[in-house]
């Protein structure tokens, strides 16, 4: 995880600062993995790490939630050759006016994003599965903020799965020396600040 999480870093997808989240919330860092899939060789590492720790064969299909989701989906797709489905934002307004691009009727399905914070992506996407008739079980993200996705995501009777923890990132960047005490503490005070609100 060390070397991961280090190249995170250096290849600016974790920012350290002061940011604006989708959500509306303020956070002292920023992870965006937007960028992961210029580096194919880190991609699939990251790919393979999660293929060692969990079961994904075990699901017909594997779905993303557009935008940064798509990518992932498909690279994870591509590797255990399962077929690939995504959700839109928003719903098609011609043509077929689908939400979910792909097969999930009468499949079951593992919703795929790079990072969850509140978890309401992913939940519009459970919603937007089972209205195409498929059964969504799961859900697997790269890194979890720990910001209340997996309660929200848990309650709607889905796995979690997450490769990393925000925590677990930053405690490995910290004990590389790739983070000040300072900024460290900051922090890891903002996460502890949301253990007693979810």
């Amino acid at each position: 995880m060390s070397d991961i999480a280090i190249e995170l870093l250096k290849k600016g997808m974790i920012k350290i600062g002061k940011f604006k989240l989708s959500s509306g919330l303020e956070s002292p860092f920023y992870i965006d993995l937007r960028m992961l899939y210029s580096y194919p060789e880190l991609t699939e590492a990251i790919i393979n790490e999660i293929l060692q720790r969990y079961d994904i064969l075990r699901y017909d299909c594997i779905v993303g939630i557009a935008t940064a989701g798509i990518a992932f989906a498909s690279f994870l797709a591509c590797k255990v050759r399962k077929p690939m489905s995504y959700v839109r934002i928003e719903r098609k307004e011609h043509g077929t006016k689908v939400l979910v691009e792909g097969v999930v009727y009468n499949k079951t399905c593992i919703i795929v994003d790079d990072v969850a914070t509140t978890g309401s992506s992913i939940e519009y996407a459970y919603k937007s599965i089972k209205e195409e008739g498929g059964y969504p079980l799961a859900a697997l993200v790269i890194v979890d903020r720990e910001q209340g996705a997996r309660q929200r995501i848990e309650k709607l009777g889905l796995k979690f799965y997450r490769l990393y923890t925000a925590q677990e990132i930053f405690n490995e960047l910290y004990k590389n020396g790739l983070i000040d005490s300072e900024s460290f503490k900051n922090i890891i005070q903002y996460l502890k600040s949301f253990y007693n609100q979810v």
